[in-house]
């Protein structure tokens, strides 16, 4: 059985070795009073500075097989892509972009990374 590369990305980004969850967002929403509900994830973006990108890149060549880490290079490039149809979950700063930029030579995946991704739009507002 493979692992899909979502789920490998999934698990890259919520590593706590790899991400600080400090700089990373999450909007809620409300839950009724007294419900013992947790509140609805409305939005979550992870973000990276340099430090954090040197651990995922680490992680991606020490774990997966060069092909798989093309394919994951490219969702996390899907994900923090600053087009308004991507799914905009991972923001970069400009060092995390440069340090998945030499990944990407390295590898010979065509893809460019940016930083200053906006954060999601929470539904309210």
């Amino acid at each position: 059985m493979t692992i899909r590369t979502t789920k490998r990305v999934e698990t890259l980004l919520s590593n706590k070795t790899i991400n600080s969850e400090k700089n990373d967002y999450r909007s809620y929403g409300r839950t009724f009073p007294n419900s013992g509900l947790p509140p609805p994830l409305f939005g979550q973006q992870y973000k990276f500075g340099k430090a954090e990108a040197v651990k995922l890149t680490k992680a991606i060549v020490a774990n997966y097989d060069p092909a798989a880490q093309k394919r994951v290079l490219r969702e996390i490039h899907a994900r923090s892509s600053t087009d308004r149809l991507a799914k905009g979950t991972v923001a970069l700063t400009r060092d995390a972009a440069t340090e998945l930029n030499k990944l990407a030579r390295q590898l010979g995946v065509n893809v460019l990374f940016t930083s200053g991704q906006p954060r999601p739009i929470h539904p309210v507002g």
